[in-house]
């Protein structure tokens, strides 16, 4: 009995230092599926009603991801400081990827996406950010619908402000 209880503590001490090592192994969340009734959260408009990219945000300590309408409301809300601390990760739908798939499975990470801003391209929040896999895609479409390309560190609230249209 005494070795069973010597074992046990060995496996308890093991994964309970495991947890503490520092290293952050905790997965970053994917995507979720978009439903037909699911709203923005920064509109309110029912997100799936309108054309354009759409975002996800993950927050710490919260399980399901907030959804935007748009790339644009996903920025307002990762932008704001109190936000931004709070963000755990970032989804973007990619407006490059015409794959017959679920919206879901189009996105990737914001950070990661090269960004057309202001093209004649509308999205449900009017002028949008549209993502891009990658720089030669987003390129390609810039050459045809105008805009801007700009990364994800480029992106601010200035930008923003002058995709201005509802």
């Amino acid at each position: 009995m005494e070795k069973l209880i010597q074992v046990f503590c060995t496996v308890a001490a093991a994964a309970l230092l495991a947890g503490c090592s520092g290293k952050s192994e905790d997965k970053i969340p994917g995507p979720v599926a978009f439903d037909k009734h699911d709203r923005c959260h920064i509109c309110g408009m029912v997100i799936l009603n309108y054309p354009g990219a759409k975002a996800q945000v993950f927050v710490k300590g919260e399980k399901e991801p907030l959804k935007f309408c748009s790339v644009k409301d996903g920025f307002v809300y990762v932008l704001q400081p109190e936000n931004a601390k709070r963000t755990v990760a970032f989804w973007v739908s990619d407006f490059g990827n015409k794959k017959d798939v679920p919206l879901h499975e189009k996105m990737l990470t914001a950070q990661k996406a090269f960004f057309n801003a202001g093209s004649d391209v509308r999205g449900a929040m009017g002028k949008s950010i549209l993502p891009f896999a990658t720089k030669e895609e987003v390129q390609a479409f810039t050459k045809e619908h105008g805009g801007t390309i700009v990364n994800y560190s480029e992106v601010k609230f200035e930008l923003l402000k002058s995709l201005k249209g509802h």
